[in-house]
């Protein structure tokens, strides 16, 4: 009777462990169906940044704020939702690590609107048009509430350094 129980007990476990990544399909139930959508096609694009991300032209200016950003983990916020995707950027400037949930610690917190993604997502070389909406990623109010235009980028609660940084490089690319 023992080795029975015993096997019963080995099937529960296994069951229990192949079943575990049922959590993660749980945590996006939670959004929209666009944001299933969107993710989907983030995974997708994924490969083609990182193809592309070496072979990026860019000035001093942009290749500076790329390397602030290169080496985080950064929470991906969704402008007038509650969608939050993270991902580590590598040092080398390559996404690794995509999930479809916010990271506590993250180092960084992105901001842009659905269109936004979107457009990246659809572009065969999502370089350099990340990098043009980083340049020109604005905070604007829009009928009384704050909104987003392009990619806003500021450091993490409880990560000053990282906020006095991303502060500056806000208002300095604002005054060019």
């Amino acid at each position: 009777m023992h080795t029975v129980t015993r096997i019963v007990a080995a099937l529960l476990v296994t069951l229990a462990l192949v079943a575990a990544p049922a959590p993660v399909a749980a945590q996006s139930s939670d959004q929209p169906t666009w944001a299933d959508d969107l993710f989907t096609d983030l995974e997708e694009m994924q490969p083609r940044f990182n193809a592309n991300v070496t072979e990026a032209d860019m000035n001093f200016a942009e290749r500076q704020v790329f390397n602030q950003l290169a080496g985080n983990v950064v929470n991906v916020h969704f402008v007038g939702t509650d969608v939050v995707f993270s991902f580590r950027m590598r040092p080398n400037g390559r996404i690794t690590d995509l999930r479809q949930s916010a990271r506590d610690g993250a180092d960084l917190r992105m901001s842009m609107t659905r269109g936004t993604a979107e457009d990246l997502v659809a572009r065969q070389n999502p370089v350099p048009p990340f990098v043009d909406a980083v340049r020109n990623g604005r905070t604007v109010q829009r009928d009384g509430e704050q909104t987003v235009r392009g990619v806003v980028i500021n450091g993490a609660d409880g990560k000053p350094v990282k906020q006095v940084t991303w502060t500056i490089i806000n208002t300095v690319k604002g005054l060019l």
